[in-house]
């Protein structure tokens, strides 16, 4: 699906091409009424070229997804200037088309930042500006008393007068129009985000509920296991060796329980939740032994900068496994070395975690930690959706960056409480 910015732009190409579709027109009707034939023949010149420019840029633009500000921008100003040459061409501000010089300001209102529009308003009252001076007569669109064949006081007060007009309305379009476009497009921008938001909670939701159920179901088999690990040491308490197995079964059937017991009591659940003060270096710290001891064959370094030092922030209980998430997926994409980063950069703490491994495909980039991916076939579906939630739900942010020289860099941002 193109960006917005592609659709903006496609839909500028549409409007020129109605409006020199229009322009063409009226010149085959004054071709057919006059008998000024040199004008007639620099503007459909002038025409034809503006139309080739379009098409050339419609043709350029075409497998582009989006277009920056920069180059929509340009897009405007070639209407102002291909229509400003058209009107010299015809009569200059005699014209009664003149005014159509407000409708790419008012376009730029609409999909630009301010600034931007601001420079097109300028363009525009120049062209305006400089056409009540300079132009070629052209009789059939300039009536016997236009505002620049009437001399005098009157003559003056009236292009002086149309001049104004011109300009006020370029203003309105600059400090009005383009600020309620611009709190349109923040609106639906929120508007979007929070459905992405509430889509987003509503799957980690449905794997909540999933998990308890799970978890609800598993207890009673694992009860079972214990059971059978219990007899089977009775049966063949007589052998060292696979009384040492069971024992080891039987640990590791409790820490199962106790996983599961946790995922189904609500109580632990609103125990997570509850944030505490730390110092992010003595807590990263423990993540990383702590996940060190679950994945042995890993080799992890970590470097913290001097701002870091005494840098504490607010989190809970599920910030931790957010991290050991992200530590699992520079291991599981092939790296042999880990480098995990904290920093300090004003009121953010940064942890930058950095492999180099095989990289995240570019067509799942833009996907993860949005909604579950449905071909991942290395975690990067339901894990990274729930890292994302919360570190979110911390203030805080995600994101995912690929480096020239291979492999992923991930950084997460949380707001700190001192630094």
């Amino acid at each position: 699906m193109p960006h917005l910015s592609k659709v903006h732009l496609n839909q500028l190409f549409i409007v020129r091409a109605l409006a020199l579709a229009a322009f063409a027109v009226g010149l085959l009707y004054l071709a057919t009424t006059t008998s000024d034939s040199d004008v007639i023949t620099e503007s459909t010149t002038a025409l034809v070229v503006l139309a080739t420019i379009t098409a050339i840029s419609a043709w350029y633009f075409r497998e582009k997804q989006a277009v920056t500000d920069l180059q929509l921008s340009q897009q405007i100003a070639v209407d102002i200037l291909g229509w400003s040459f058209l009107m010299y061409l015809t009569g200059g501000a005699n014209n009664p088309f003149i005014s159509y010089l407000l409708v790419p300001v008012i376009i730029s209102a609409a999909v630009l930042h301010q600034k931007f529009t601001a420079v097109m308003a300028l363009a525009a009252l120049l062209a305006y500006t400089l056409l009540l001076h300079y132009h070629l007569p052209f009789s059939p669109l300039s009536p016997a008393m236009s505002h620049t064949n009437v001399h005098g006081p009157a003559g003056n007060t009236h292009i002086l007068g149309m001049w104004f007009n011109f300009a006020f309305s370029a203003a309105l379009v600059v400090l009005v129009v383009s600020r309620m476009a611009h709190a349109m497009r923040q609106r639906e921008k929120r508007a979007a985000e929070l459905r992405e938001n509430n889509l987003r909670n509503e799957q980690i939701h449905a794997i909540a509920t999933m998990a308890a159920t799970t978890a609800h179901e598993l207890g009673t088999p694992l009860n079972t296991l214990s059971l059978y690990a219990d007899e089977l040491k009775h049966l063949c308490g007589n052998t060292p060796e696979v009384e040492s197995l069971l024992n080891a079964m039987e640990e590791r059937l409790d820490q199962c329980g106790q996983i599961t017991r946790k995922l189904a009591s609500r109580a632990e659940i609103d125990k997570l939740r509850v944030q505490s003060s730390q110092l992010a270096k003595p807590w990263l710290e423990g993540v990383i032994a702590q996940w060190k001891n679950k994945r042995p064959e890993a080799h992890i370094a970590l470097q913290t900068d001097e701002q870091s030092q005494d840098a504490s922030i607010k989190i809970d209980q599920t910030l931790a496994p957010a991290i050991e998430n992200l530590l699992n997926n520079a291991l599981e994409a092939g790296s042999e070395l880990i480098e995990v980063t904290l920093s300090c950069y004003g009121k953010e703490i940064q942890i930058a975690i950095r492999d180099y491994g095989s990289g995240i495909p570019s067509e799942i980039l833009t996907q993860i930690g949005k909604t579950v991916i449905q071909d991942s076939e290395k975690g990067l579906g339901i894990g990274l959706m729930l890292t994302h939630a919360t570190i979110n739900n911390h203030g805080g942010s995600l994101l995912h960056h690929q480096p020239a020289d291979g492999g992923t860099l991930t950084t997460v941002i949380l707001p700190r409480e001192r630094c």
